[in-house]
């Protein structure tokens, strides 16, 4: 096999966290993407893969190389397929999903950007909080908040998010102000569902770094019920600062300020086993220079 197919099996090792399932989707024995590996690993002269029985998880180097070796497949595949002229007259419809508030306030100004440099691009965005399935329902490109972990679908990730940690003034005075991230334990927290471990809080502060569980009476599955529910006095919310104005936060206030909370990743997200369109690609390789990395 050539480097580009080395390079292409070991994305897909990456993709599914498996030899088996990488050898299964692209239809070569488990062996030979085995072989592959170890040859990628010996002509780079870097370890790509920490592997034991049950798990296969990226090493830093082979995290580094995630990227450099998708660029340098989809720029083959685009070869292939005669598209490498096509950026400049590309038309059609985008059809993309996004959750509601993401992608109100952050995504569609970055995509009316995109559409005053492509004009015979139309994009088609969807709000919703749930997770729809990209084939069935039509939908060229996804975007995602959290951790990538759905296996059916190829993905890139775009940025981390920064969120703030909040509270009533009321609430502060009735239960106390928690000094330190294991405080959070005794509080009742205000539970984000959009988030990919809504009751798992992590914070880094320099290299300490801290998880808590929390728990609470109130849950949604929207950002804005959240802070709502934090004006109110319910609790302590966890609140993506990406969707907030600085005047939303009126009323509330920001604790464990000296504490990084945990930054939700934000991935776009396409179904496998096709070449993905032109002017979808525009979309992603636009996205990705405007969110920072």
């Amino acid at each position: 096999m050539d480097r580009i197919e080395a390079f292409r099996i070991f994305l897909s090792v990456a993709e599914n966290g498996s030899f088996t399932e990488a050898s299964r989707q692209l239809g070569v024995s488990a062996g030979q993407v085995s072989k592959q590996i170890a040859a990628l690993e010996t002509r780079l002269k870097r370890k790509l893969f920490d592997r034991n029985t049950r798990t296969v998880r990226l090493t830093p180097d082979g995290e580094k190389l995630v990227e450099t070796a998708g660029e340098l497949v989809a720029t083959m595949d685009r070869i292939e397929t005669g598209q490498e002229n096509e950026e400049a007259d590309a038309t059609g419809l985008i059809r993309m999903t996004a959750p509601v508030i993401y992608g109100a306030r952050r995504l569609a100004p970055l995509i009316a950007e995109f559409m005053s440099h492509h004009p015979g691009i139309s994009v088609r965005l969807s709000l919703s909080d749930r997770r729809t399935d990209l084939l069935e329902e039509g939908f060229d490109l996804a975007l995602r908040i959290g951790e990538h972990s759905d296996t059916s679908l190829i993905g890139k990730r775009l940025t981390t998010e920064a969120t703030r940690i909040i509270a009533s003034d009321a609430y502060l005075k009735e239960r106390g102000t928690p000094k330190r991230p294991a405080d959070l334990a005794s509080h009742d927290c205000l539970i984000d569902l959009n988030m990919s471990q809504p009751r798992r809080w992590s914070f880094t502060k320099g290299s300490d770094v801290e998880a808590v569980r929390v728990s609470g009476r109130f849950e949604s599955d929207s950002a804005d019920a959240v802070l709502a529910a934090a004006r109110a006095g319910l609790g302590i919310g966890l609140s993506p600062s990406w969707c907030r104005r600085e005047d939303e936060y009126n009323g509330l206030v920001s604790i464990l300020t000296d504490w990084d909370p945990m930054r939700p990743e934000v991935w776009i997200l396409w179904p496998p086993g096709q070449v993905l369109p032109v002017r979808a690609r525009l979309l992603v390789d636009f996205l990705s220079s405007r969110l920072p990395g």
